[in-house]
């Protein structure tokens, strides 16, 4: 099940995302929301702290986009060797 996170606008109107993936970046922490299946928008945030807590912060830099957009594809790879190698495995054959 995936996670769901309601963000506000800046109209004050709330609306829905789906947690695509988390994860670390140098000294931030990224986190990469869509609006669901049916659309290929991803929009991407870094935590932050304020008086209230933990906050989302849009990346509005595109060379740290870039970084983030990178990092991403990067664990997306993994995710996919790992799936390939688990099919391997339930093969039975040996390699």
């Amino acid at each position: 099940m995936e996670e769901k996170i309601i963000l506000e606008d800046e109209n004050g109107v709330a609306r829905e995302f789906d947690l695509e993936v988390s994860f670390s970046l140098g000294e931030k922490t990224y986190v990469l929301l869509t609006e669901g299946e049916e659309s290929d928008d991803v929009f991407a945030f870094f935590i932050d702290e304020d008086e209230d807590g933990e906050i989302l912060v849009p990346v509005e830099d595109e060379a740290e986009f870039a970084l983030i957009e990178a990092e991403y594809d990067r664990i997306m790879d993994e995710e996919y060797e790992d799936e390939d190698e688990d099919e391997d495995d339930d093969d039975g054959e040996v390699e």
